[in-house]
Formats: C-alpha cells, sequence, structure tokens
C-alpha cells in the first residue's frame, strides 16, 4: 500500500486464495477513499463464484454488468450516457460480455478507481492481432488508477503473453525490444507456490497427493458400440472440414467426448441429435450468442454451457435430403445399440470402488466427478439400489446458491459420506477439511479442469495425503492420451515444485483437435500419444529454461512471513478492539440511543435498532449476529458484526457526532498526575489527492510538568479504567488547564507529523526516482528505435521509393510517445508530492490518577 500505484500481477498457486488477496486490497482501497468505481472482469462461470466471496468474506455487494442491467441503465440514463462511467458502481462482469464492440468507445471514455482481472492469463496478447479480449483489457487497464491481475498460470513456456500482462500494470517498465529481468517483474508480481508454504514449525502445509488410474475393459458390445460411434463422428468431421463448417466438427468433438463418459451421455445425446434432425425445422448455422461465444472459448456457467452445447449439437452439413435421411437412419442404429447395451462396465467399476471404499474405511467420504450431467443422472439411477444411496448429495448446474451451500455443509459436517457432482463444483466450494479422496468418472480433455477438480480437496488446511482415482476404458485414443496428459502433469509439477506453470505450458495445446485429427486419420492410439508426448516434451524444456533463468521466482511462505502478518493483525485489533471490545460498544451504544441488545446463546445476539443508526429500508429487528468470526464462517444465516459492518459504522458515526464521543474519562493505576488524552487523526495525501497513510495518535500531557508523551497516550488508550469516583480536585485541575494542555499537544503532534512526512517524502522520492529512471530509460530506447525506423525509410526515400505515409506515421508515434511520457512524469511528479492534512482532535480523555 506504500506504493505510488497498487497494480499487481498476483500469480499464486491454485487454491492459495487470490480471490481473498485481491478483497483484502480492495477494502483496504477502500478504506483510503479509492475505491468508489470498481470493476471485476472475470471468466463467464466465475462471476457467481466471485458475487458470493465478496458478499459473504468482505460484505461487498456486486452488480452483474449483463445484457439486462445494460438496458436497464440505458433506459434510466439515456441512450447517450456513458454507462460504464459512474460513481458508486461496483460492477462484475465477465469477459465474453466486455468484449462486444458496441462498449468498447465508451469503455475507452470511461475510468475506474480499482480493477481486478481474475484468470489474467486468458487476456494475454499472442502474436501480431491481438485478441478482442487482450484488447478490451488493455483498455480497462490503462483506464483504472489500481489494477489486479490475478493468474495461476502466467507464463505458458513463452515469453509474449506473460510480458503484455507485465506491460497492462505498468506499460512504460521495459522498452519492446528490451528483455524482461528477474528485478522488473519482482517489483510488479507477487507469486507464491504449494511448496514454499510453511507452518510455524517450518513444515510444509500442503500434503502430497497420488493420482491413481482404474483400467477398465470394455466389453465385445461396448467396442462395438464405441467404434461405430467413432466412425459416424469421423464421418460428419471429415464433411464438415470439407465443407468448412467448423461448427459441425465442434459438435463431433463433443459427441467423442461423451462418448467415453458413459452409455448414458452419449444415448441422451445420440438420441437429442436425432430429434434435432427430424424437427420440422433443423438446425441452422445461426447460433445464439451464448452458444457462438462458447464456440469461441469463452468459458460458461455448467447451465449455460449445457445449452450452448445441445444447440451445436443439432447443426447437420446435410445439403439434400437424401444425406439427411441416410444420416438419420444411423442415428436411430446408434441410439437402438445404446439402448441395447447392458450397463456400462465402468458404472460397475465405479459401484465396486464405492462399496469396497466404504466397507474398509467407513469413516471416511468419497468426492466424485463427472463432466455430464447426463452421465451423472446414469449413474444416480444405477446405484440407487446399493445400501449407500440415500448418503449421495450432489451438485449440478441447476443446484441454486442457497442449497449448493446446505449441502457443502452437510457433506462437511454431516453423516452423508458421498459427494457426486458436475464441473459446476469444480470452484467455489471447499472440501479439504472433511474429505481426501476425489474419484473422477471420465477425465476432463482440458487439464486446468482436473486441476481446479482436484483443488476442493487439495487447498489450505487438508491435513491428510490427497487420493485421486480415474477410471480410463482400456485401449482408446481418449483414454491414453488423458493418462499421458495426467501423468506429465505429476512428473514435471513433482520436477519444477509447482502444478499451474505446468498447466499453462499445456494450456493452449489443443487437446480437441488433436483427438479429431487422429480420428479423421485413423491414426492409431500410440501415434497420437506419441505425437502429444513430443508436444509435452518441447513444452518442457522452454519451461526448465525459463526457470533456469529464475525470471519468476516463487517467493516462500513461512515462520518470518506469519510473524510479519501477525504483527499487521494485532495493530488492526489494536486500532478497532477485540471482539469483546467490539461487542461491548456496540450494547452500550445500541442501549443509550434507546434500542434493546439481547443475548440469544453462545456467541449469538440479538438487538432492536434505534431509528436513527438504521440503514435505509432495514427494519428495527437485527440478528441474529455473532462477533465471532469463526462462528459466522460455520453458519452461513448468521450475520458477523465486523468493524466495517454498515449498523457498527453508523453507530460510531452517531456516537462521534455528539459530545458521548468526545470526551470520556479514566482512572487509570499507571498514571501518576492528572493530565489529558487527545486522540489525533493525522493523514497524508499525495499530489493526486490519493490518501496514502492515516493513523491516531494518541499524546498525553500531564497538568502538572505539562509535558506531551505518546508512548503514554497510547498505554491510556488500551488500558482499562477503574470504576470508582473521581478526585474533584485531580478533575477541576485538569478542566481549567485544557486550552493551554490543548496547544502543547497541538505542538507535539505537529513535531511529529513533519518527521512522518519527512519520512514519507523520502521513500516517495526514492520511489519516484526509481521510476522516472525506467520512465526514461523507456523513452530513450522507444525514441531510437522509432528515429531508426525513420532514417531507414528516409534512405529509401532518397533511393526513389515513396515512403512519406510511412515516415508520416513514425513521425506520429514520435509525437504520441512523447506526449505520454509527458503526462507520465508530470503524474510521477504529483504523486511525489506529500500533503499532510491538518491534524484533528477525534476526541480527548480525562486522565486521572487513583
Amino acid at each position: 500500500m506504500q506504493k505510488l500505484r497498487q497494480r499487481a500481477l498476483i500469480a499464486d498457486d491454485v487454491g492459495l486464495g487470490k480471490t481473498i488477496e485481491a478483497g483484502l486490497i480492495l477494502k483496504e482501497l477502500a478504506a483510503r477513499n479509492r475505491a468508489d468505481r470498481i470493476l471485476f472482469v472475470v471468466p463467464a462461470h466465475l462471476q457467481k463464484k466471485w458475487i458470493r466471496d465478496m458478499d459473504r468474506f468482505f460484505d461487498v455487494d456486486l452488480t452483474v454488468a449483463d445484457r439486462t442491467w445494460v438496458e436497464g441503465e440505458r433506459r434510466r440514463l439515456g441512450e447517450e450516457a456513458n454507462i460504464w462511467n459512474q460513481d458508486q458502481q461496483q460492477l462484475v462482469t465477465s469477459m465474453a460480455f466486455l468484449r462486444q464492440d458496441e462498449f468498447q468507445p465508451a469503455l475507452r471514455d470511461a475510468f475506474w478507481d480499482v480493477v481486478v482481472v481474475d484468470e489474467a492469463h486468458k487476456a494475454t496478447k499472442r502474436g501480431a492481432s491481438p485478441s478482442k479480449t487482450a484488447n478490451m483489457v488493455e483498455t480497462v487497464a490503462g483506464n483504472s488508477d489500481s489494477l489486479l491481475l490475478l493468474s495461476a498460470t502466467p507464463h505458458d513456456g513463452k515469453g509474449e503473453a506473460f510480458r503484455s500482462l507485465v506491460e497492462y500494470i505498468d506499460p512504460f517498465l521495459v522498452a519492446e525490444d528490451h528483455e524482461l529481468t528477474r528485478e522488473t517483474v519482482d517489483r510488479v508480481m507477487k507469486r507464491r507456490g504449494k511448496e514454499n508454504i510453511y507452518d510455524e514449525d517450518g513444515e510444509r502445509i500442503f500434503p502430497d497427493r497420488e493420482v491413481n488410474s482404474v483400467s477398465i475393459q470394455m466389453t465385445h458390445g461396448e467396442r462395438q458400440f464405441y467404434r461405430e460411434v467413432t466412425d459416424y463422428v469421423k464421418n460428419v468431421y471429415n464433411r464438415s472440414e470439407q465443407l468448412n463448417k467448423p461448427a459441425v466438427g465442434f459438435a463431433m468433438a463433443l459427441m467423442q467426448k461423451r462418448l467415453v463418459s458413459s452409455v448414458g451421455a452419449i444415448h441422451a445425446t445420440l438420441r437429442r441429435r436425432l430429434n434435432d434432425l427430424l424437427a420440422d425445422e433443423p438446425a441452422t448455422d445461426d447460433l445464439s450468442e451464448e452458444a457462438a461465444a462458447y464456440l469461441d472459448g469463452e468459458d460458461l456457467d455448467e447451465d449455460d454451457k449445457q445449452r450452448a452445447e445441445d444447440e451445436i449439437a443439432g447443426l447437420t452439413i446435410a445439403s439434400n435430403d437424401a444425406q439427411l435421411e441416410e444420416e438419420i437412419d444411423t442415428l436411430r442404429r446408434l441410439v437402438s445399440l445404446a439402448e441395447d447395451l447392458p450397463v456400462d462396465s465402468k458404472a460397475q467399476k465405479v459401484r465396486r470402488f464405492i462399496t469396497q471404499l466404504l466397507e474398509e474405511q467407513p469413516d471416511e467420504k468419497l468426492l466424485l466427478f463427472t463432466e455430464y450431467r447426463d452421465t451423472l443422472d446414469y449413474l444416480l439411477d444405477f446405484v440407487e439400489d446399493e445400501p449407500w444411496a440415500d448418503e449421495i448429495l450432489v451438485i449440478h448446474g441447476d443446484v441454486d446458491k442457497e442449497e449448493r451451500a446446505h449441502i457443502e455443509d452437510e457433506f462437511n459436517h454431516g453423516q452423508s459420506r458421498l459427494l457426486f457432482a458436475t464441473d459446476a463444483a469444480s470452484e467455489g466450494i471447499d472440501l479439504q477439511h472433511s474429505c481426501h479422496i476425489m474419484a473422477n468418472y471420465e477425465l476432463p480433455w482440458n487439464p486446468n479442469r482436473l486441476e481446479q477438480r482436484i483443488g476442493r480437496i487439495h487447498r489450505y488446511g487438508q491435513g491428510k495425503e490427497v487420493k485421486v482415482w480415474n477410471f480410463l476404458f482400456d485401449d482408446t485414443r481418449e483414454s491414453e492420451i488423458f493418462e499421458l496428459l495426467q501423468t506429465k502433469v505429476e512428473e514435471i509439477r513433482s520436477q519444477l515444485g509447482n502444478t499451474a506453470d505446468v498447466l499453462g505450458m499445456l494450456d493452449d495445446i489443443d487437446v480437441d483437435s488433436l483427438i479429431m485429427e487422429s480420428i479423421q486419420h485413423d491414426d492409431p492410439p500410440s501415434a497420437t500419444k506419441e505425437e502429444l508426448e513430443a508436444l509435452i516434451e518441447e513444452r518442457q524444456r522452454t519451461l526448465e529454461e525459463w526457470y533456469n533463468r529464475s525470471l519468476v521466482d516463487t517467493s516462500t511462505f513461512d515462520a518470518e512471513s506469519r510473524r510479519q502478518i501477525q504483527n499487521v493483525v494485532d495493530e488492526s485489533e489494536n486500532v478497532y478492539g477485540s471482539a469483546g471490545d467490539i461487542r461491548e460498544f456496540f450494547q452500550q451504544a445500541v442501549e443509550a440511543f434507546g434500542g434493546e441488545f439481547e443475548k440469544r446463546g453462545t456467541n449469538l445476539y440479538h438487538a432492536e435498532l434505534p431509528e436513527e443508526v438504521r440503514p435505509t429500508g432495514m427494519d428495527a429487528s437485527f440478528g441474529p449476529f455473532t462477533f465471532d468470526r469463526e462462528f459466522a464462517m460455520n453458519h452461513e444465516d448468521i450475520t458477523f458484526l465486523a468493524p466495517d459492518t454498515d449498523v457498527l459504522q453508523r453507530l460510531m458515526a452517531r456516537v462521534l457526532e455528539g459530545e458521548r464521543g468526545k470526551v470520556g474519562l479514566k482512572l487509570l493505576p499507571f498514571v501518576d498526575v492528572p493530565g489529558i488524552t487527545y486522540n489525533y487523526r493525522v493523514a497524508f495525501e499525495d499530489g493526486t489527492g490519493d490518501v496514502i497513510r492515516e493513523e491516531t495518535i494518541p499524546v498525553f500531557v500531564d497538568a502538572e510538568q505539562q509535558d506531551a508523551q505518546q508512548a503514554l497516550g497510547r498505554r491510556v488508550v488500551e488500558g482499562d479504567t477503574i470504576s470508582a469516583r473521581p478526585d474533584v480536585d485531580d478533575l477541576r485541575t485538569v478542566l481549567d488547564a485544557e486550552d493551554t494542555l490543548r496547544v502543547l499537544a497541538n505542538r507535539y503532534v505537529s513535531a511529529r507529523v513533519n518527521e512522518i512526512k519527512a519520512d514519507l517524502r523520502a521513500a516517495r522520492h526514492e520511489e519516484t526516482s526509481r521510476e522516472l529512471k525506467d520512465l526514461n530509460e523507456y523513452a530513450r530506447a522507444e525514441r531510437e528505435r522509432i528515429e531508426s525506423f525513420i532514417e531507414t525509410y528516409e534512405r529509401k526515400a532518397e533511393g526513389g521509393s515513396d515512403m512519406d505515409i510511412a515516415i508520416r506515421g513514425q513521425r506520429e508515434r514520435l509525437e504520441k510517445l512523447e506526449e505520454r511520457i509527458g503526462i507520465r512524469r508530470k503524474e510521477l511528479k504529483r504523486r511525489e508530492q506529500i500533503i499532510s492534512l491538518a491534524p484533528d482532535v477525534e476526541n480527548y480523555c480525562l486522565t486521572l490518577p487513583l
């Protein structure tokens, strides 16, 4: 927070709490009045998670900026208004939504105090033509004061994408033709891995994990069905390639994925496609916005994803009635084959696995994932007669937030030992305290998805070794590829110590295309596996080279780190008081203004609030609430009365408005002479108006020697008064001397403010000098590069070439460079200025000896 600007890339490993870190920084900025306009830009499927977490942990109420919001704001403000440029905005929106062309002009004219971009690697620049997402993030990053980019996988083993993240944070940090150095990266990025986090005893916090594969032999009927569906997929896919119909090819990839998931999933998919083709109006190439975004690689919520897949699955390339009838006949035959199959071998294997686990380890719990709702429903039907069936909890896309929280609570604390879930549960739920065993009914084709699943139990708080079981059919190209991917991830992870980096390296390997090309060309599974292995090994060499350069170093979180953070926590408690202090204040203040306060159980309270401290629209009846953070965390329906809760803030403001909050009296055993303790609020801003430091300075001035002391003043503030009648003479003495004592306290605080100001000015000067040096180096390098282009073009012009447009373009670039550098230089000069606001006496305490 002491930096010139709060702009950083937080690149901690999966499961280390980047969401919480962003929230902590946001709350601190809000406390400094620097978070009026907030924008969260996240993948679509994470919007609900951000809304839930910001509300649950930080009491920040985010508004979803979607089509409904846009249309509503345009009606409210008028078509000409910039709906993105409003005060008091706290928005969350998806990358896919915000990158639409219609919003770009308005975004260029909007400004935010804080922008948070989650999964920021999805917005990196790659190649000569940056994506719409990259251009959009560059715009909002440039139009923000504070910027937080969050990504567990910031580096893909290449330099270009990572460099663009650094440039979003500070475009002037390194010139285009200069290499990033470890020193420059360390200034903008914070990064920790699970392997480098230790407890107070020096032991690693995160346990190891063991990943196992369970092989399943197909029956003859299953093998025949697999081949026939694959042949159908291959034929339609090949024709889609020939006719340049990529959406139909995508539909075939979806079908192949569901084929290796379960008989239930492929049967439902074949049946839906057949029904779509039999419809009076077969699906056309005109896709919904949702389906088009999904084809474009956008992550969607599970229910949106299901709708998009169903829509795409109905697309056909039949160009005449004969071709359409031929495909319909094929689908009828495949549906019939699926219906004639007995229960699939995988379902039987999984059932035996669960039965054996619960018999041998009756106290254990199991988390089971499957990718598709059809597969989940199929499995639930299959095991409905098992003795443990009534212990199964289920999460999928249609389970709402409240029910999901109830299910999570029941699995963590109740008797149910089984949780079956689709990828709707792969993010946003925490099960590490109750479960360490996970099964994957099938593996997702994207390794990141698998890591997100494992992250539900392999995260902070897990005390046991995590065991993962993957169920795979033998002798299919999909299972061989999945197993190779997972084996390689674990192998490289064990060597490098960071899962996220391995996943970043694999992120843009198109497994879908690899498998579909293998099917298209009838390649044997071994050939596809060899191709993928060669690709991974090439990436691994690049990643190891990156590690060897130590460009991005993972810092360690150890006992010293814990000590430093505990100091901050302790100082915070000194400012606001303990939970007991807050409870006592709340009770006395509520009752002083005519309200009622009642204890309803252990850590549980209820209050009738006086009207003058109630937020607009709130009932007088307030509760149940608690002052115990841990108790509130374990009970979703209990309000935690934190120091920044609206009701408590209103109470404090109301107390401070009147004399009750201005003057107090304490009788203290460690005070020898009567005096007055003044509580000063001191604050410092930089030249841009940002509050950079704010604190209270208590000053005790004794009435006899008239000596001002800060240390004794702090003891007075923290000390508990003795309940007794004060000495009247002592009281008269300090009241008579109040004017003189205040003058002395003012003089002391002014000197203290000047000391703090000098320290802040020195620190700011050092930082701005470094940034100015970097800026000058950037300007010099860019200037030389542009001037070299101009010289080259001028030589060509002398040789007779028409280079006027090229020369004019480069000179315009040079002018814009000088303009941008000038603006940044002026900003740095303003940020170097330190302005101390006039110290203000918040309250004072008549301080008397016993």
